[in-house]
């Protein structure tokens, strides 16, 4: 449903963008698409570096295809948006100020804030907005960084406390930042879906499902479970793995993604020592923007296995494609995640109730999957987190005048 606007606002919307990769760059692409919608005037400042190459795990911090000089003008498929100024650098201070004169005159600026390393930046643009009499309200798509940061937590506290408003996604990590910050504005919302497009969703049932495994080179397998995005230590894989080493010999598991946390030879190893390398495929890649709706479509259950989570963006695509998920309850899943309805929640670090959970949401596929769909479609929407940002913007930008 779709939520009556606020009057026009002028907001800064800084964070990555495309074709910066990864799922916060594409939260704020589809944030800026649903604020506009909503008739506000959105200014997208996006990186011009967001990692130095050193410290950055991955192969490539851009989607297949481009940098940003080459790709900054595309702008938002819907042509309602204007595209991103890449003008942050992450470690560059005279980048700081250009951010905040970018920002001037706006409402309120939003920073899209998952990690420690970007307090500097976060602190100073802060000060420096805060000067020209605009609101700073923290995104936190992760309160705490995931792997231990030395001082992390501290830094993130202390550069936190400069915002005059947060944006979470998940009810524990509200909890958090009202006792932390009393009396500042927090606003939860949960991580909302968008069913991805597959070139192959013209048919129904088992043809799309078969014909996405075939697209990706997934060999053919009667029940199919997925583990999607980056592996990182957090996320569990080796508590899947012992998982599925429980479970009957037809069901095999996919795991897509760049590898972080140790490597393909290393999870491929522990396959074969638990005697289920026959049954485990690795894609060890990034998968692009229009591979995702196949990667899903080609599994029967989404597992997260996660040891510790903030929230996640896989869990509301799988819904919306229709696919029950299977989950630790840690974190914001079970805020997204009803058990026994849309997919079920386990403990963490138990491969034993993990595998049972798998075996049931396999049994009852169809039936969690349709549930899934139907809860994201009806609660999981970008238009209600834009009302929401839209809501928390005019808090803020109302209390201007009691600084």
């Amino acid at each position: 449903m779709t939520r009556a606007a606020a009057p026009a606002m002028r907001l800064a919307l800084i964070g990555p963008s495309a074709p910066l990769r990864g799922g916060i760059a594409q939260y704020h692409d589809r944030l800026a698409a649903a604020l506009a919608r909503r008739g506000h005037d959105v200014r997208r400042i996006s990186y011009r570096r967001l990692y130095p190459s050193l410290l950055f795990p991955g192969r490539t911090q851009y989607e297949p295809g481009g940098t940003h000089d080459e790709r900054a003008g595309t702008g938002d498929a819907t042509g309602v948006v204007p595209p991103a100024t890449p003008l942050l650098d992450s470690i560059g201070p005279r980048s700081w100020a250009r951010v905040a004169a970018a920002a001037a005159g706006c409402d309120a600026a939003v920073f899209e804030w998952w990690h420690p390393f970007f307090a500097p930046a976060f602190v100073a643009i802060t000060s420096l907005v805060h000067r020209r009499g605009v609101p700073m309200i923290a995104f936190c798509h992760n309160l705490e960084p995931h792997e231990p940061v030395p001082a992390g937590r501290v830094v993130a506290r202390l550069a936190l406390g400069r915002a005059d408003a947060f944006v979470v996604q998940s009810s524990s990590e509200a909890a958090v930042l009202r006792a932390r910050y009393p009396g500042r504005p927090v606003a939860c919302i949960a991580h909302p879906a968008e069913r991805p497009v597959c070139p192959h969703e013209s048919a129904a049932g088992e043809p799309v499902r078969a014909a996405c495994a075939a697209a990706l080179g997934i060999p053919p397998a009667p029940r199919r479970v997925l583990f999607f995005g980056y592996v990182r230590a957090y996320k569990g894989l080796p508590t899947l793995l012992e998982a599925v080493a429980h479970l009957p010999a037809d069901v095999q598991l996919v795991v897509a993604g760049e590898i972080y946390h140790h490597d393909a030879a290393w999870y491929r190893a522990e396959a074969e020592r638990l005697g289920i390398a026959d049954r485990v495929v690795l894609l060890d890649r990034f998968l692009a923007s229009a591979e995702v709706g196949c990667c899903l479509r080609a599994a029967d259950v989404v597992a997260l296995p996660y040891w510790s989570a903030s929230q996640s963006g896989v869990a509301p695509l799988a819904m919306a494609c229709g696919r029950a998920v299977v989950a630790s309850a840690v974190g914001g899943l079970p805020d997204l995640i009803r058990s026994g309805e849309t997919g079920f929640l386990v403990p963490p670090r138990d491969p034993a109730a993990l595998a049972d959970a798998i075996a049931r949401a396999l049994a009852d596929a169809p039936r969690l999957g349709a549930a899934a769909a139907a809860e994201a479609a009806r609660t999981l929407t970008w238009d209600t987190t834009a009302a929401a940002v839209e809501e928390l913007a005019a808090t803020v930008s109302a209390a201007r005048g009691s600084w």
